[in-house]
């Protein structure tokens, strides 16, 4: 199983979907820009964005500030939160394992509003979020329900350069 966002898309299925979905090389290279240049410990916050349910309440975070900049603070408003720590995240970057986690807590909770199932599983299964594929948006995604294992280190506005964040 992959593990790493790289190794999740050299999967045939997602090349598939790439290379079905992008039509030239600068789209599949901005694409595959989603993936790199993450920094350990490291996570970001959109305050902008759309508001849609999600994968469950909690802090929606992302390990590359330029494509939660560029997907969900589209419109020019909204800023990138920078957090720090080290939540331990269960792995759901496989679709069937997704699948079977959200079966799972449906069947042990019931359908919640707003996916809260999903976090009550985490939760009692001892992770304090969850990381998942995201193919349509920005990648690799995580949602961190037990947020007191990040701390807040700064936050910068929409359209400020990349170091500003170094």
């Amino acid at each position: 199983m992959p593990k790493t966002t790289d190794e999740i898309l050299n999967t045939p299925k997602i090349q598939k979907l790439i290379f079905d979905n992008y039509s030239d090389i600068e789209n599949i290279m901005d694409f595959y820009a989603k993936t790199v240049n993450y920094k350990t410990n490291i996570y970001y916050h959109a305050t902008g964005g759309y508001g849609e349910s999600g994968v469950g309440r909690g802090l929606y975070l992302g390990k590359d500030w330029q494509v939660l900049e560029k997907f969900y603070n589209a419109d020019n408003f909204g800023d990138i939160d920078m957090y720090e720590g080290e939540p331990s995240f269960l792995d759901l970057t496989e679709e069937k394992d997704f699948n079977t986690f959200k079966k799972n807590a449906e069947e042990k909770f019931g359908k919640l509003e707003k996916n809260e199932h999903l976090k009550k599983l985490c939760l009692e299964e001892e992770f304090d979020g969850i990381r998942y594929f995201d193919f349509c948006a920005t990648g690799e995604e995580f949602v961190l329900y037990n947020t007191d294992k990040v701390k807040f280190v700064k936050q910068v506005k929409v359209g400020e350069k990349i170091e500003s964040f170094i």
